[in-house]
């Protein structure tokens, strides 16, 4: 699956903005036994950013540890020893201890993960959601929204990736519809369906990814970035939108949308499913 560009370039922003999700709340989600959460960690590694790998999530622990959250659908040794060149990297600016918990979507047969290779070892902890019924939590979640009682919101953002014989994008679309119910204030219903998005964006083909976009309406995700100043992660995030919606995009199409306007851009997200062709688009861009 193709990674979408808003995880690259907009996490930060929209987790750090949602922090106190993640503080009073990690812990229970996680069922692992951690030091309480002081702060999130700004991270960037210019060597990894090249190649689009970046760290997942990553927080400050009240102990002085840091907490590394990963998800991946499989582990495999090539993934373990990527997450161990992140550690190192950690470790080097930091010099603190660096706990690595990795969100395995379709299980794992043990409780961690690691390998040894003589002057170094790694090991890290494997939370498994295919272990976590996402059936049985949705209901349980419903039913709860229904009664206005309180609920972990992390349960919420990350139901799409528990076990459930929906397709994952069905599942992301039901925990939007459900987060669209929530009485609270707007700015973190948003970002609770932004999170949602950006967490299940690597295990979504373009086109499903295009249809979440369609249905509703994540343009104000384009806005939020540009008030961030991330007019760079804007345009890629439009030219992923262009490609899971037409087919042999080409190289003047990709030039356009360097030169076109944000404001543009973020028009034309909102219409994009009734442009026909390429060639409709092309005439848009140059408006």
């Amino acid at each position: 699956m193709q990674q979408f560009d808003v995880t690259a370039h907009n996490y930060d922003f929209v987790f750090k903005d949602s922090f106190n999700l993640f503080k009073n709340d990690i812990a229970d989600f996680l069922e692992v036994e951690l030091p309480g959460i002081a702060s999130y960690l700004e991270t960037e590694f210019a060597e990894i950013e090249t190649n689009l790998k970046l760290l997942d999530l990553n927080f400050m622990l009240e102990d002085g540890s840091i907490l590394h959250l990963e998800e991946e659908a499989e582990i495999s040794v090539s993934d373990l020893i990527r997450f161990a060149s992140y550690d190192l990297k950690l470790y080097n600016r930091y010099r603190d201890r660096i706990r690595t918990i990795i969100l395995c979507i379709k299980g794992y047969t043990d409780s961690t993960a690691g390998f040894n290779c003589g002057s170094l070892g790694y090991n890290s902890t494997v939370v498994d959601m295919s272990k976590k019924d996402g059936k049985k939590k949705l209901e349980e979640l419903k039913a709860k929204i229904e009664n206005k009682e309180k609920i972990n919101y992390l349960d919420l953002i990350f139901l799409p990736l528990m076990n459930s014989d929906q397709k994952i994008v069905d599942r992301v679309k039901e925990t939007i519809e459900l987060e669209k119910k929530l009485e609270v204030e707007s700015n973190l219903k948003n970002n609770l369906v932004a999170m949602t998005f950006v967490l299940s964006d690597k295990f979504l083909s373009d086109q499903e990814i295009s249809e979440i976009w369609g249905d509703y309406k994540m343009v104000r995700i384009f806005k939020y970035a540009e008030e961030q100043g991330e007019k760079k992660g804007e345009r890629k995030l439009f030219k992923t939108l262009v490609k899971g919606n037409f087919e042999g995009s080409n190289d003047k199409i990709m030039e356009l949308i360097d030169q076109a306007e944000i404001s543009k851009l973020e028009e034309l997200s909102e219409r994009i499913s009734k442009i026909k062709d390429l060639k409709e688009l092309e005439e848009a861009l140059k408006q």
